[in-house]
């Protein structure tokens, strides 16, 4: 592997629960157990780095190893953080990570603390989705 590729390390989480709760959040109350459902999820780490227009898109079915891939119809989490590989006691540059999801289809945008875009960021990124029972 050189600087130019990465390797995502993939994985499928087959004792999953899942709980749906209001986009809003929920502040406090009594555990809910009982309307939790089993299912399963599939995770994905790796690295990456935007390119000139500060973009960088991934589909998660055209680089799956698991089967079934994700097939778009549940909405991905992605978590993704600027990373440098320097020194780990020099001060690094801010960035602002940004994640726009469409179906299984991924794109961060970096931005510089200015708020303007900004190229050529790397960041580590996972995505966990939950998977599609196939009958």
């Amino acid at each position: 592997m050189d600087s130019k590729s990465s390797r995502v390390v993939q994985w499928k989480e087959r004792d999953a629960l899942v709980l749906e709760i209001p986009m809003e959040g929920v502040p406090q109350g009594e555990a809910q157990d009982e309307k939790c459902d089993g299912t399963y999820a599939l995770v994905y780490a790796g690295h990456g780095r935007t390119n000139a227009g500060s973009s960088w898109r991934v589909s998660l079915p055209a680089i799956s190893c698991l089967r079934p891939a994700p097939g778009g119809d549940r909405r991905p989490s992605v978590v993704a953080t600027p990373t440098d590989s320097g020194m780990t006691d020099d001060v690094p540059r801010p960035y602002l990570l940004v994640v726009r999801t469409n179906g299984a289809d991924i794109t961060i945008w970096s931005y510089a603390a200015d708020g303007n875009l900004a190229p050529d960021v790397e960041f580590s990124w996972h995505v966990v989705v939950e998977g599609t029972l196939v009958g």
